[in-house]
């Protein structure tokens, strides 16, 4: 049971801004400068600065971040002990790619005992790191870039990220040249994406952005991408697995950028989170020892 001026601490955390941090909690500005101090003080650092008129948070602030997140977790799973019927239920969150192509089968297996259950969230890698911070998921799994100094996690497994076309595209199966690619309509999806993030790096590297493409169109369903994709001259990227969904699709490989991506558990309080992955993927997937990504 957390102080009531964590609260306060998060609340401005996560809008920083004092005015609407009151206005929210139905404080006063006053207040909540007074909640703020009060945990200054106790720690002996200071939480948030001023540069010029815009309020940033200190690495302070941060580190205490990460410890009421997994704070909150424990919390979660007390709770969780305390209603505990029968039943397990687990709330996962996983990237699109991953919960669309390759959680599948995980989950069906584990919920052909009929005393288990799953919450499956399938959302962008931005929105399920936050849902992990507001303890709303015993953990996600995550794929491409992201802050891992920010949470605890470890390797799930490392995939192919290749170039997709339709089966009759002329890239087909074929090795071609990056700028052979950047005259094709990508389509691509939205900011915040893993599956983004990834090829947006990959294509940086070689000095390049997305804009490069004749056409960038950005879509956040991979069923909608894979259909546009194979009815039409468009190219997509994405990891090997989304490629065996369909028949209709084919692989073409980009001369110079092998690229392999993460798929990554996270979570917030370590060892909870590494129970509640034992239970839905088996013993090996989770080790005890501290092998955090």
């Amino acid at each position: 049971m957390l102080d009531y001026r964590i609260r306060t601490f998060l609340t401005l955390y996560n809008e920083m801004s004092y005015r609407r941090t009151a206005r929210l909690l139905n404080m006063t500005q006053p207040g909540v400068t007074q909640h703020i101090h009060f945990i200054e003080n106790y720690y002996g650092v200071k939480l948030f600065s001023y540069n010029g008129r815009i309020l940033t948070r200190t690495k302070y602030a941060e580190i205490l971040k990460r410890h009421i997140d997994s704070i909150l977790s424990e919390e979660r799973e007390i709770f969780s002990e305390f209603s505990r019927k029968e039943k397990l239920v687990l709330n996962v969150g996983a990237t699109k790619t991953i919960g669309e192509f390759v959680l599948v089968p995980t989950v069906r297996e584990f919920l052909k005992d009929a005393d288990h259950s799953v919450n499956l969230f399938v959302d962008n890698t931005e929105n399920l790191l936050r849902m992990l911070e507001n303890a709303q998921l015993d953990f996600a799994v995550v794929e491409g870039v992201f802050d891992k100094s920010r949470y605890p996690c470890h390797l799930f497994k490392k995939e192919k990220f290749v170039g997709i076309c339709a089966g009759t595209h002329p890239f087909a199966g074929k090795s071609v040249k990056l700028e052979e690619v950047f005259r094709q309509t990508l389509i691509v999806r939205e900011p915040g994406s893993g599956t983004r993030r990834i090829l947006e790096q990959a294509i940086e590297e070689k000095g390049f952005r997305l804009d490069r493409f004749a056409r960038v169109i950005s879509v956040g369903n991979f069923s909608v991408i894979t259909d546009m994709v194979a009815g039409d001259q468009a190219v997509t990227f994405a990891y090997e697995p989304v490629v065996h969904s369909r028949r209709d699709l084919a692989v073409f490989r980009v001369e110079d950028m092998a690229v392999r991506g993460e798929f990554n558990f996270v979570y917030c309080n370590s060892e909870t989170g590494r129970q509640k992955i034992r239970l839905l993927f088996g013993e090996e997937s989770a080790p005890a020892e501290n092998t955090d990504a």
